[in-house]
């Protein structure tokens, strides 16, 4: 799959004077896109200059002298291109512990600002000098992001938005001193300042979606009025990335309005947000530019994160119309895979757009279906596709009959702070849901939707400040694995993971466990043979359902690390166990519980198909993300359906002797059974179990014990 997901884009202008569109789509070894807007022509894509090992652009930001700086995710690294010299260079890591970057902006010097997660440092990168780390923003440690910034060039100052608590610093870069911005506060809240942005005097904040205003001169907010109402407003809505530069006394973003994304200015001199009276029918504005056009003023944007569109506005006719920016797909990476009821299709999901797409297996083609958005987790049931999305931890359903739309049936954020359900299992009728919550909370959920009455019941905080990160089920209890992983930015919660038997009655947790001493997630659950087994951080176990009481456990040896919802049960038909742990697909013998075989360390997620197979994604060689869905069919053995029976039955009656492999895929119960009949040759079984016996498959002891059942059961 591929995908054109913009974050953000930018604009700047070319030596030879055109203006040019930049944007580097999510993607493996992601390209920074630059096109030519040279109205009214079509644009023209002008190159695509690879950024070596990165995943795309998380921010981007023009110097005064047009070069192009883009911070990446994942990585934490800065990227230059030089319009002069087409040339891009990888600048390095922002700081030591960066794994995103955010919020660049420029000072008239060519110096580069921004912000990084998880550390919540502040940075710059001059031309010349390199990278300077100037330290965390604040000590508070709830604080993760330094999620934007914004140069103020009059008072040679950084001002710092942060995430999930949301906040704004600023800093003296002269005297390194540091204070915080106090703003009037939300009906909750803020989880984030997502954009900061400088214009004449004034830090334009998006607060949690809402735009605010900060005079650089005094450092207090400034009254926002509603153009419309005439009302000062703190909950003014912004949905768009930052605001434009200013012009003729204004600066302009977008705002949702009856369903609608209008184009909207603020007057810097009023303080005045209101409506132009202009839409753009591409989505939200996420990266601005201006040029001058017979004489007028134009802004440029980008518009919507997934299809490389744009917006033209000329302010002075108030012509407007969208465009289509000449940007080129990038591999996506993929995110969860789902096989239908009977094998024929198979369900794809992309990070980070949330495109899915269906895979025939009879004529090896995928074609695309609704987009369900970023799936965490999702199963199958009655012909349909039961998801759980992020952002907003929505539960939507999707049949399997492509070419029909999704149904939502709540969005678990607005009704109990879950944005990530990451559990997804049928169970009776119903869909349970396993869930994180919000940026910067803890405690997860249990949540269940009755497809037929199309209600939603939840459970938060079934084990205090844990998510729930597994689900299992037997007779009429519920079992579930938490994760001392909270909402992203959030530090683990103290102790262990949990292993919990829950009463789905009375909600409550009726008994509770650590399985593995120091895992932080139970990242897998499942029930076979009356057995209940999971996986803690790269740990097999099985457990006592009365009891929960760990009867055995298994260290696998596995690569790649350990996330909430990183990992995969399945007993296949063949009598093994299949895990996928971190990046591996390893092989169980479930009677010997030893690890027979490692079939990939590049793999993610596992799901059986009707037919014997199981569906995974691969990261091909070379790559680091994991882009080709792939299958894996275990050889066949002499035995199709072993009998994996804890220990050997005879004639009805069940021995001491624990059941076992004695071939691939054929176990002692069965082999025996063949030989055990009731009119069989005694005498050969006899010599049978003496030659077990002799190769150490069997104990003395073991060989005695069931050549006594075979002549007593005779």
């Amino acid at each position: 799959m591929s995908s054109l997901t913009v974050v953000e884009g930018a604009f700047g202008h070319l030596p030879d004077g055109r203006l040019a569109a930049y944007a580097a789509p999510m993607g493996e070894n992601a390209q920074l896109n630059v096109s030519a807007t040279t109205f009214p022509d079509p644009t023209t894509q002008l190159g695509r200059y690879t950024m070596t090992g990165a995943s795309g652009d998380a921010t981007i930001a023009v110097a005064p002298d047009g070069k192009v700086y883009v911070g990446t995710f994942y990585e934490g690294r800065l990227f230059q291109w030089d319009p002069a010299t087409e040339q891009m260079t990888d600048l390095g890591q922002a700081t030591s512990e960066a794994t995103y970057l955010y919020g660049l902006s420029v000072a008239g010097d060519g110096t580069v600002y921004g912000g990084s997660y998880p550390d919540a440092h502040v940075w710059s990168f001059k031309p010349g000098s390199g990278f300077t780390d100037l330290g965390r923003i604040t000590d508070d440690p709830d604080i993760k992001y330094a999620r934007s910034t914004a140069y103020d060039p009059v008072h040679h100052a950084l001002y710092v938005g942060t995430a999930p608590v949301g906040k704004v610093f600023r800093l003296d870069l002269t005297t390194k001193q540091i204070g915080e911005i106090p703003l009037a506060p939300n009906a909750k809240p803020a989880s984030a300042v997502a954009d900061l942005d400088y214009a004449d005097g004034q830090i334009l904040v998006n607060y949690d979606g809402m735009l605010r205003a900060v005079d650089t001169n005094t450092n207090t907010e400034i009254p926002v009025v509603d153009g419309d109402t005439g009302q000062v407003t703190t909950s003014y809505p912004m949905s768009a990335r930052g605001v434009s530069t200013a012009m003729r006394g204004g600066v302009y973003t977008s705002s949702v309005y009856n369903g609608a994304v209008h184009v909207v200015r603020y007057d810097l001199a009023t303080h005045t947000v209101e409506r132009t009276g202009v839409t753009s029918r591409r989505g939200a504005l996420i990266g601005y530019g201006w040029d001058t056009e017979n004489g007028h003023d134009v802004l440029y944007a980008f518009a919507g994160n997934y299809s490389g569109g744009g917006f033209r506005y000329d302010i002075d006719s108030g012509e407007s119309g969208s465009l289509q920016f000449q940007i080129t797909a990038s591999p996506s990476p993929l995110q969860h895979v789902l096989p239908n009821h009977d094998g024929s299709k198979v369900f794809v999901d992309a990070f980070l757009n949330g495109n899915t797409s269906a895979y025939d297996v009879a004529t090896g083609t995928s074609s695309p279906v609704a987009r369900v958005g970023q799936v965490e987790d999702w199963t199958l049931h009655d012909g349909t596709v039961f998801a759980g999305t992020y952002p907003n931890g929505s539960l939507v359903s999707l049949p399997e009959e492509t070419g029909t739309p999704l149904t939502t049936y709540a969005r678990l954020q607005d009704t109990d702070s879950q944005i990530r359900p990451i559990e997804a299992k049928e169970h009776d009728g119903k869909i349970w849901y396993g869930t994180e919550p919000d940026y910067g909370l803890r405690g997860g959920a249990i949540a269940v939707l009755d497809p037929n009455t199309k209600t939603v019941e939840v459970t938060r905080n079934v084990v205090p400040d844990h998510t729930i990160a597994s689900l299992a089920f037997l007779d009429d209890s519920v079992y579930a694995g938490t994760s001392t992983q909270g909402g992203t930015g959030t530090e683990p919660a103290p102790g262990d993971a949990k292993l919990v038997r829950w009463n789905p009655d009375t909600k409550t947790v009726v008994r509770s466990v650590s399985p593995v001493p120091g895992a932080g997630s139970v990242n897998a659950l499942t029930v076979h043979n009356g057995h209940l087994y999971g996986l803690a951080d790269g740990t097999l176990f099985e457990a006592n359902p009365g009891t929960l009481a760990v009867t055995r456990s298994l260290r696998l040896k596995v690569s790649g690390g350990f996330g909430a919802s990183g990992g995969e049960l399945v007993f296949h038909p063949n009598g093994y166990l299949y895990v996928s742990a971190g990046s591996s697909l390893v092989v169980v013998d479930p009677l010997a519980f030893t690890q027979q075989t490692t079939v990939t360390d590049a793999q993610l997620r596992l799901e059986p198909s009707p037919d014997g197979a199981m569906w995974t994604l691969l990261r091909p060689d070379g790559f680091t993300n994991f882009l080709h869905l792939g299958r894996y069919t275990p050889a066949a053995t002499r035995c199709s359906t072993p009998d994996n029976r804890d220990y050997v039955t005879l004639f009805g009656k069940t021995t001491t002797v624990r059941n076992r492999f004695l071939e691939p895929g054929c176990t002692l119960q069965d082999l025996l059974l063949r030989r055990a009949g009731r009119t069989s040759d005694t005498a050969t079984v006899k010599r049978w179990l003496d030659r077990l016996a002799g190769t150490g498959q069997l104990s003395t002891t073991e060989r005695d014990m069931l050549w006594n059942a075979v002549r007593n059961g005779r």
